[in-house]
């Protein structure tokens, strides 16, 4: 027999109310032949119930249960990786397509030679209500040869996932969808797919894609994860060998403009302050670390500072540290103050009691030749030193950020989690191909 022409990915956890009906809006499509891969990430309701009657009353459907969760992106791999179909759809057990959905696209995606073809989607809220449409492509031309696309996926994502039919090999060849980004793997693979192959635009709304509040984007985005994984994922597609050198120069200035996109997002959701997670002037100072001599983007920091209730730091900025307690911790507030050098004037780090002569010793290779005006303050405690008008460098989790902030200073966190400081892991279905995601 041979094998469908597209494989619609399905995963599911705790799918409730909506998932008959997005099964249901799958199997309804006409056209090309397809299957359903259904993925269970270990459901406590009765998705996989669901699930398994679909099945038996269609041989279209199959049924895995994952033996532990491996979130949505994992799913997905894991349906990219055992399919034969050459068309890969990534879907949702929350969303719907509309009639059409698989011909259209399928049409228009061979026509052209796409990598994948996508379209705008309907936003419903819990109860099928239409409320928004997303994203809007409505000056996007139907067909742009690559890497076109990949400047209109800049500063944020503009692909709704569940609307895109791709090439299973193209998908493949880039390592599937890196799920060390927990928020944004599907955006990073949309970016690599975008520089090496056409994308085809469809400008009618053919999913629809429900927003409440157990979606793992809204899930994700309360806890702040957008502010770390967007701007991290946009900073990682440009190590991609297929990136030309016309964007490449563009980096800082495109990866700026994400972390001002991530930080007005923060400041919405009300994530002010660095206590509460990735707050929105912590995504704006990163933005100006990019981009240093930006005059506007300064003062957008200093109202994002303002707005959570601290006073904006004086330029040129004087900051001030703790000691560090070992050579790696030394390292990394060297390089967070190589990072703000431009707009940094002095530093002051404290040493409390007698550690003088070893911190002296932990910081001399990493300041020792520095142009920066480094004042290290012998007996004192950070305490004395969070005078308003200055900003605190404190690695990323330290129990001392909230009292600085509460101090009334903005903190700028150092040694920060990098998602994509490991390499992603095959046994959690983060990848289907580790050599080929990006280092």
């Amino acid at each position: 027999m041979r094998p469908p022409e597209v494989c619609v990915a399905l995963p599911v956890k705790n799918g409730g109310a909506y998932f008959a009906p997005a099964i249901e809006s799958v199997l309804a499509q006409e056209g090309p032949t397809f299957e359903v891969r259904i993925i269970d990430n270990r459901s406590d309701d009765d998705s996989v119930g669901v699930a398994q009657r679909y099945a038996a009353a269609d041989p279209r459907v199959s049924v895995a249960v994952n033996a532990a969760d491996v979130f949505y992106y994992g799913s997905l791999n894991r349906a990219l990786a055992q399919t034969h179909a050459p068309l890969f759809v990534p879907f949702a057990a929350d969303d719907l397509m509309r009639p059409g959905n698989l011909a259209r696209k399928v049409e228009a995606l061979r026509a052209a030679g796409a990598g994948f073809a996508h379209s705008p989607a309907t936003i419903i809220d819990s109860t099928g209500t239409p409320v928004d449409v997303w994203p809007d492509h409505a000056a996007t031309p139907r067909l742009l040869p690559a890497p076109e696309f990949f400047e209109r996926l800049i500063p944020r994502n503009a692909v709704s996932c569940q609307s895109v039919v791709a090439r299973t090999d193209a998908l493949r060849a880039i390592g599937g969808f890196d799920g060390r980004s927990y928020y944004a793997a599907d955006w990073l693979a949309w970016m690599r797919l975008a520089l090496r192959l056409p994308v085809v635009t469809l400008h009618e709304e053919l999913v629809a894609n429900r927003v409440h509040a157990q979606t793992g984007t809204s899930t994700a985005g309360a806890a702040g994860l957008n502010g770390r994984d967007v701007p991290m994922t946009l900073d990682r597609a440009f190590l991609d060998a297929a990136l030309p050198e016309t964007l490449a120069g563009r980096h800082d200035a495109m990866v700026a403009l994400s972390f001002v996109d991530a930080a007005n997002t923060l400041s919405r959701s009300g994530i002010l302050r660095i206590a509460q997670g990735w707050a929105g002037y912590m995504a704006m100072g990163r933005a100006v670390a990019r981009v240093p001599h930006d005059a506007e983007l300064l003062a957008h920091y200093g109202h994002k500072v303002t707005e959570a209730g601290l006073a904006a730091p004086a330029a040129p900025w004087h900051a001030v540290a703790p000691a560090p307690a070992d050579a790696a911790a030394a390292d990394a507030l060297a390089q967070a103050a190589h990072d703000l050098a431009p707009l940094l004037g002095r530093l002051s780090i404290a040493v409390a009691g007698d550690a003088l002569p070893s911190t002296l010793a932990l910081l001399e290779p990493g300041f020792g030749r520095t142009s920066l005006d480094v004042e290290v303050v012998g007996g004192a405690e950070l305490g004395d030193l969070l005078v308003p008008g200055r900003l605190a460098l404190l690695p990323w989790g330290d129990a001392a950020v909230a009292a600085v902030e509460a101090a009334g200073l903005p903190v700028f966190p150092y040694d920060v989690p990098d998602p994509f400081a490991r390499r992603p892991d095959p046994a959690r279905w983060e990848t289907v191909d580790a050599e080929a995601c990006l280092p």
